[in-house]
């Protein structure tokens, strides 16, 4: 009876605790069987599905989760560039170093000076100068330049006070201008008020101002020489720059100055602004700074490259030195040139032409110096200078002289030497009257006239004496007829005196 007991709380405690377990394990098999049962649910895809997608069954599952994972930011990096390619940048980038400074020589105490005057520009033109006129001992460049000066804003910096000054002080052989880069802006303090850039007020004043400075240079009789502004890296700086290169060349002309324009010198071909072009030694360079306003050492040689040419013209003077001092070591190794022309040489020694040895000579023509003292100019000389043709040889193909030519009108030795004769005789004119001017013209009418009385004559002259008396009282008879008379000692025929009438009928 016990042991029934105990079997049977057995059992029971063994029930109740499957009765707990049994939802566990019921969830464990829903978790195994589900993918298969939603593998089951899908129908295969067909080869067109497989193809161009689309098809599959719905699943009842729900998607899995999307998981985003974050990555840490990555370093930009730049694009891989050709060696070449990158080389070109950097030049373009990089200001090339100018051509090695001339050694500066000392000049002389009566060296002409050349004062440059204007804005940050000027200060460019002139380093440029100085170093193009450093190896002349004859002239001196001086630079008065304020950087943020110009022509409008007077209580800045006054130029037209200043420069008398300057003048005075320096007495410059010649006057350099260059400014307008800072003059992009209205003109104020005048009793009309403020006027707005490049309105017609506006380029009046300015170009009284202009043609006021120039003028100052004018009354010291110096040569003026005026630069034009170059181009800059934005259009409407450089539209504004044209605008003032005109006020300025005609403020210089007015001056009697020289005006040079170096626009061409800092764009491209089709007049945009560019960094970079070729120097004064027509080698790329970069010739503008990276805010494309300011000028590099080598945008300086060639500002002064334009503005020396205009200084040679006004000065007449070279960038070399003038005199040349030799020493004394060298004098002993000097040799002059030969005095005899070689390009005059018209002989030589013959030369075999089936002789290797060249036995007739081993020198040109022309290098051996002619004996005695000659400065005959060359056959290039006579026609390329003087323009002469080369005298031809006698009797060769190109002599056309075979036969003397005398000249048109030959002067008379026995006259005066102001006097010639050609066709005409001028003796018999001497001995006449001299040359009498022509008759007068006469009328038609009256040529017409003389024309038929020298006809009539010759008529008459022309015929016997019996016809010459009857053609008289012919012509008077003929002439009483048609006037109604009749001569005495003649009747009327009764005809003739009849007037005829229109008949009744």
């Amino acid at each position: 009876m016990t042991n029934g007991r105990l079997q049977q709380s057995t059992r029971w405690r063994m029930h109740r605790r499957l009765a707990a377990r049994l939802p566990a394990v019921l969830l464990v098999l829903a978790g195994l069987l589900l993918p298969s049962v939603t593998v089951a649910q899908e129908r295969p895809r067909t080869i067109i599905e497989m193809l161009f997608g689309g098809g599959g069954g719905v699943s009842r599952s729900r998607p899995p989760a999307r998981v985003e994972r974050r990555q840490a930011p990555r370093k930009k990096v730049a694009p891989r560039r050709s060696k070449a390619l990158a080389a070109k940048r950097s030049r373009e980038t990089r200001p090339e170093p100018s051509a090695p400074a001339v050694a500066a020589v000392a000049k002389k105490p009566d060296a002409r000076t050349i004062l440059v005057i204007g804005d940050f520009l000027a200060d460019s033109l002139t380093k440029g100068l100085t170093d193009i006129y450093a190896a002349n001992d004859a002239v001196q460049i001086v630079g008065k330049v304020n950087g943020s000066s110009g022509l409008v804003r007077t209580d800045h910096y006054d130029w037209q006070g200043k420069l008398g000054t300057f003048i005075d002080e320096f007495k410059p052989a010649a006057v350099v201008v260059m400014l307008g880069s800072n003059d992009r802006q209205a003109i104020t303090g005048l009793p009309s008020g403020a006027i707005q850039p490049r309105t017609d007020a506006w380029a009046s004043e300015y170009g009284k101002r202009a043609g006021a400075l120039g003028q100052i240079v004018r009354t010291r009789n110096l040569p003026l020489v005026w630069v034009g502004m170059p181009a800059f890296k934005f259009d409407k700086m450089s539209e504004d720059m044209l605008f003032l290169n005109d006020i300025y060349r005609k403020a210089a002309a007015d001056a009697s100055g020289e005006f040079v324009d170096v626009w061409d010198g800092f764009v491209d071909a089709n007049g945009g602004f560019v960094y970079s072009g070729p120097d004064v030694s027509g080698q790329p360079a970069q010739l503008r700074n990276s805010d494309g306003i300011t000028m590099t050492p080598a945008g300086a040689d060639k500002l002064a490259f334009f503005a020396e040419k205009a200084l040679t013209k006004v000065l007449g003077t070279g960038t070399g030195p003038q005199t040349t001092t030799l020493p004394p070591e060298a004098m002993a190794n000097l040799q002059l040139p030969p005095l005899a022309n070689a390009a005059n040489a018209v002989t030589v020694a013959p030369v075999a032409l089936n002789d290797p040895a060249l036995d007739g000579g081993d020198q040109l023509l022309g290098s051996r110096t002619a004996q005695g003292f000659s400065l005959d100019p060359s056959p290039r000389e006579r026609l390329v200078v003087s323009g002469l043709p080369s005298t031809a040889a006698a009797g060769r193909a190109d002599n056309f002289a075979w036969e003397a030519k005398a000249p048109a009108v030959a002067p008379d030795a026995g006259a005066s030497p102001s006097s010639a004769r050609g066709s005409v005789d001028l003796k018999a004119i001497r001995g006449s009257n001299g040359l009498q001017p022509p008759k007068q013209m006469p009328s038609l009418q009256d040529a017409i006239i003389e024309d038929w009385t020298k006809q009539s004559e010759a008529e008459k002259a022309k015929a016997p004496a019996g016809q010459a008396a009857e053609a008289p009282a012919a012509e008077t008879t003929a002439a009483n007829g048609a006037a109604g008379t009749v001569p005495a000692g003649q009747t009327a025929s009764p005809a003739a005196s009849q007037t005829p009438t229109a008949s009744a009928d």
